[in-house]
């Protein structure tokens, strides 16, 4: 894909902690270390979903966690999709970032979520272990398996990033003039994300999305605390919106109870954070056990943003 493809980036070390994978080699990995923590403290949607370094990561595993707290549960028990997409979506950035010694984030080109079970009731973290399985001077492609802290698998991705999307520059990808100011500062030095307040994952819930009674659609403006690094909309936000929409989608047709288990998000163009968002979702396959939703994010032009299929099944019960 071209360098205007889209949107998601993640939080970045110094290149002193980078490693380096041949475009033939085997997985690679880098060291989540201060310099990472101190930045994702600087990150709306990290800082929000509660992302952070895992203290048992080392050279050889590199690992992130994020806790599993109410507003990232669903009323069954499962984890919302948004976090172990943000996991895989900045952890695999983070790698991709730090291995190519890039300036700013490789947009994401598509994320490939399968979703497994549900945490332990008892579980207070998510924890992902990335790894880099392919680096060359125009891709980078990773895969994160994510776990709780009993050692229950929730979530296993795979994501694709394009190198040659990378702005020369934090908040490059930004309007000029926008919402997103990439020159802004905060007392301490932060970069202009420092200055933005933290994303709200309850804004996701399909209960409480804005629904347009006359064509069915999602509305929904993403806001400041949604960037990433780029100065767009996070990909990890993009990504659970256009599952709540089909979960919402799903309900006003009586689908009664289901169960997600895979989600595969195409990132078509960048999504400014001002941009009033139309959530379309159609019933593709309509089965008595297993179902798929399409949904296309549209931008104010009419242009699709994201493409999402979901795909789960039905509780007969």
């Amino acid at each position: 894909m071209s360098g205007t493809t889209p949107s998601s980036t993640t939080e970045q070390p110094t290149t002193a902690q980078s490693s380096t994978v041949q475009s033939s080699g085997a997985p690679a990995t880098a060291r989540p270390g201060p310099s990472a923590r101190d930045r994702m403290r600087r990150a709306p949607v990290e800082i929000g979903l509660g992302m952070e370094p895992d203290p048992s990561s080392s050279r050889e595993r590199t690992r992130l966690r994020a806790r599993l707290h109410d507003g990232v549960r669903a009323a069954d028990g499962r984890v919302q999709p948004v976090l172990p997409a943000l996991l895989a979506d900045s952890g695999i950035g983070y790698l991709v970032f730090s291995t190519a010694r890039l300036a700013a984030g490789a947009p994401t080109l598509d994320l490939r979520l399968d979703l497994a079970g549900s945490p332990a009731p008892e579980a207070r973290w998510l924890t992902a272990e990335l790894a880099l399985l392919h680096l060359d001077d125009e891709i980078g492609v990773g895969r994160a398996e994510m776990r709780d802290d009993t050692g229950v698998l929730v979530a296993h991705a795979v994501v694709t990033m394009a190198l040659t999307g990378a702005p020369a520059r934090p908040g490059g990808l930004a309007t000029p003039g926008g919402a997103v100011d990439p020159d802004a500062r905060s007392a301490d030095g932060g970069d202009f994300r420092t200055v933005l307040p933290p994303f709200d994952p309850a804004r996701l819930d399909p209960d409480g999305l804005e629904i347009d009674h006359l064509t069915g659609d999602v509305v929904f403006t993403p806001g400041p605390s949604t960037v990433n690094l780029n100065g767009t909309t996070h990909g990890a936000v993009l990504s659970g919106l256009a599952q709540a929409a089909q979960a919402a989608h799903l309900q006003r047709t009586g689908a009664g109870t289901v169960r997600p288990l895979s989600l595969t998000v195409e990132f078509l163009r960048p999504v400014q954070v001002d941009a009033a968002l139309r959530a379309r979702s159609e019933i593709v396959r309509d089965g008595r056990r297993f179902w798929s939703v399409r949904t296309e994010l549209l931008l104010p032009d009419g242009r699709a943003a994201v493409r999402a299929v979901g795909g789960g099944m039905r509780d007969l019960a």
